[in-house]
């Protein structure tokens, strides 16, 4: 039995699909501690794990987020908060995340980390030139590192001008987020750490012991010269074990019209202004099935009509297998997970990681990016109806369910765990250290 220490982000997107990692570590024999903020504790402890709570500033809870930073409401979205969320929000509690993390290694004589990529708290361990457990990064939002022909904010393009502006490209991204980058290089140097190159978030990927990108290698773009501590393991799908019973009305849809389900997952839900109502809007009266989860939210302020189904919180498994359009405002976890069941994606959002997920819907041919956060009614309507019409997105959502279904996520992670511990030499030295003492 190994002890495995996960630290993660105090974010649904974060924590849940790393939670199912845990759980799983956990039935597999291992002992496992899992490191997150309050908001989680409830849902760690009936999963059965160990719970250690952030420390001091590190332990916000993300569902009150604008009155724990009450400035970032002033800050426009786009790459402007993601500088401010970097700076602040996963940056600013780099040192509580670092001194729990080293609290726990010593108390649970820990043989393995296991992170998010936004675990910033983790990079004086990685970057130090202290002896440590390894660290083994999931990749739950899409992979940032950079290459030339690449474009962060277009995608792929090998032309000689498209490597030209690829190069543009990486300079206003980092530019972007030099503010962010600054103010964690002068937290590192407070450990006596060298400023890193490009980004903390390329530092995160290319320090890792191992880094697990959980999605298929189809729906990334290109890498030509992969890293050798880059696995692809394919989505991290949810497992199906939530009871919620499906309501009547949708025991009821039998698929004689197309169902579009709409979501602005669990974190943007204080305006749904932005793409559930347009959505309503466009299809409210309309030959078609809209299905609406506020993914927690409250939903008592949208509009109804015969045709809209609302509800407060409805597990996707549940209405995926019916659904022809999936809308969304593309979180990761929720765009793959529609994949895996062959649905076709509309796809619009501005904040974290979102935009960069919308171009990977367009790239891969799953879906339509409609490149904005706050689209027109007629501009969701024209996308569905497009997609509707045009079997391609439906054939290339398939071949992606296909490509998905042949990848074991969790099945992947406890491998290369139990080989990464095998061949530590932390773990190594400490069966030494054990060893002298036996023999003295």
């Amino acid at each position: 039995m190994s002890r495995i220490l996960v630290a993660v982000s105090p974010f649904p997107g974060h924590a849940n699909p790393i939670l199912l990692v845990a759980e799983h570590l956990s039935r597999q024999g291992h002992q496992v501690v899992f490191n997150c903020s309050e908001a989680f504790r409830e849902k760690v402890k009936a999963a059965g794990l160990n719970f250690a709570p952030l420390l001091r500033s590190a332990n916000y809870d993300y569902r009150l987020l604008d009155e724990v930073f009450p400035e970032r409401l002033a800050v426009p979205e786009g790459l402007s908060r993601v500088d401010y969320d970097v700076q602040h929000i996963f940056g600013g509690v780099i040192p509580d995340q670092y001194e729990g993390l080293l609290e726990l290694i010593e108390e649970y004589e820990i043989d393995l980390v296991l992170i998010d990529l936004a675990f910033y708290g983790a990079l004086p361990l990685m970057l130090g030139d202290k002896p440590r457990p390894p660290v083994v990064t999931c990749g739950v939002l899409p992979y940032f590192l950079k290459r030339p022909g690449v474009s962060p904010f277009t995608g792929p393009n090998t032309t000689p001008e498209g490597m030209l502006q690829n190069a543009k490209d990486d300079l206003i991204f980092e530019g972007a987020l030099s503010g962010s980058t600054t103010s964690i290089n002068q937290i590192l140097g407070r450990y006596g750490i060298s400023p890193v190159e490009d980004l903390p978030l390329h530092a995160v990927v290319k320090k890792s012991d191992i880094y697990l990108q959980f999605t298929a290698e189809e729906f990334e773009y290109p890498i030509p010269d992969k890293a050798g501590n880059l696995q692809f393991i394919g989505p991290l799908v949810p497992k199906i074990i939530d009871q919620t019973e499906a309501p009547k009305w949708l025991k009821s849809i039998d698929g004689s019209r197309p169902v579009l389900f709409v979501t602005q997952g669990t974190l943007a839900n204080e305006d749904f202004g932005q793409l559930v109502g347009p959505t309503i809007e466009a299809f409210a009266g309309e030959d078609v099935e809209v299905i609406v989860t506020g993914g927690g939210g409250d939903v008592s302020g949208l509009k109804r009509s015969p045709n809209v189904h609302i509800e407060r919180y409805l597990p996707y498994h549940l209405v995926l297998p019916k659904t022809d359009v999936f809308i969304t405002n593309g979180g990761y976890n929720g765009v793959q997970q529609a994949l895996s069941f062959g649905v076709p994606v509309v796809a619009g959002g501005a904040t974290e990681d979102k935009p960069f997920v919308c171009a990977r819907v367009a790239w891969s041919g799953t879906g339509i990016d409609l490149k904005t956060a706050n689209p027109t009614p007629q501009q969701v309507k024209d996308a569905v109806k497009q997609i509707l019409e045009k079997p391609q997105y439906r054939e290339r959502a398939r071949e992606m369910e296909k490509v998905f279904a042949q990848h074991n996520a969790l099945e992947t992670v406890v491998k290369v765990i139990e080989a990464t511990i095998a061949d530590s030499a932390w773990r190594k030295s400490e069966r030494s250290e054990e060893n002298e003492t036996v023999l003295d």
